[in-house]
């Protein structure tokens, strides 16, 4: 292999050295929970008939003195509202907000968490995805890892509710290239948050400008998160997936489409038109392919240097698979990662060209 070998190797064994040390940066949240006052959890629902019910029982049943909770139900056109509203005749804390959805020049869930925080006065405000689950303990964990780090933004993703080969074969090359671009204490570059959950201080909240600071923005995580450091705050990643469930991604078609939206959105934070989008990704796409295929077969012939490039890709799968508690033993499928996420950046390349991607009916381009 030659050179060519060598700088594999070092890429593979150096991506898999971050990982692992980015994850030691990870703080897990504290066992314990504190009390900070009046909490308001906005949850924008758009759609939502499948998971709203077990968000709002799992958020009903917190071990919190004072919750109030939003629910924005975004132009939906399934049972999402009646949902909601028997959720709210049985538990005065559960407040209803009907959106028409988005105005020119919004994004639809910034819109909504927007609409959400309005008259919000609490000191803490949480911003919930609806297909997430939360224990009993989340809101005062969560406090408390923000009490404890001093910061004033603390975000985490949930886990998957049951194993799925999407967590084997798509969120580890994710989680890889997050780590790599974003910085979980939001020291450099952009802040790493994830917008299963996220919570924050409504002073660092109204001190960046709020969701309309962002609107037209789909990175309502990661560009959230940075905004609100770019302004004077702090935040941090951390993982409290042991407090936290989502079922979005519970299939791996439901996986997908996800991270492709999730890709096409992110790249329009920086791609100007479709045409860089389509280069950006296509080339992100291809380089994956070649980074997963290429150390396999060359492992498969003999070559050391392969070997040791498949052993840096399976390290950085085992890391993430263990803390992401899905079974570690599919860190063995990381070359096969590698390229089904490749293949999923070619598709969100393409649907970024044709302006065809598209979530819940709405357009996922900035």
């Amino acid at each position: 292999m030659g050179k060519w070998g060598v700088l594999g190797a070092t890429v593979a064994l150096a991506r898999a050295a971050v990982a692992i040390k980015v994850w030691q940066e990870v703080k897990r949240l504290p066992t314990s929970t504190v009390d900070a006052g009046p909490v308001t959890v906005v949850v924008p629902a758009r759609n939502e008939e499948r998971t709203i019910d077990g968000c709002l029982s799992g958020l009903r049943k917190q071990d919190y003195a004072d919750l109030r909770i939003v629910v924005v139900d975004d132009a939906s056109t399934d049972r999402t509202a009646e949902i909601v509203r028997r959720h709210a005749e049985e538990d005065p804390r559960v407040r209803l907000i009907s959106s028409s959805g988005p105005p020119s020049g919004w994004a639809g869930k910034v819109h909504a968490l927007h609409v959400g925080c309005a008259d919000v006065d609490t000191d803490w405000l949480l911003f919930m995805d609806a297909d997430t689950e939360a224990a009993p303990d989340l809101v005062g964990r969560l406090l408390a890892g923000a009490r404890r780090d001093g910061v004033d933004l603390v975000s985490t993703s949930g886990r998957g509710t049951r194993p799925s080969a999407g967590w084997w074969l798509l969120l580890p090359p994710v989680n890889q290239l997050l780590f790599e671009t974003t910085t979980v204490d939001g020291r450099r570059g952009m802040a790493l948050a994830v917008g299963h959950c996220i919570l924050v201080s409504r002073a660092a909240y109204e001190r960046a400008g709020g969701w309309s600071a962002i609107a037209g923005s789909r990175a309502d995580d990661v560009g959230f998160a940075t905004l609100v450091r770019d302004t004077g705050g702090r935040t941090r990643y951390v993982d409290g997936a042991d407090s936290l469930t989502t079922s979005g991604m519970d299939t791996f078609g439901d996986m997908w489409a996800s991270m492709r939206k999730s890709m096409v959105a992110g790249t329009s934070m920086y791609a100007k038109g479709p045409a860089t989008a389509f280069l950006s990704l296509g080339s992100t796409g291809l380089a994956h392919i070649a980074y997963g295929v290429v150390p396999a077969v060359t492992a498969l012939r003999g070559s050391r240097l392969g070997m040791l490039a498949l052993l840096g890709q399976t390290v950085a799968g085992w890391i993430f698979l263990r803390r992401s508690r899905q079974p570690q033993s599919a860190a063995v499928l990381a070359p096969l990662s590698y390229a089904v996420f490749g293949a999923m950046s070619l598709d969100a390349a393409w649907q970024a060209l044709r302006g065809t991607a598209k979530w819940k009916g709405r357009d996922v381009r900035g």
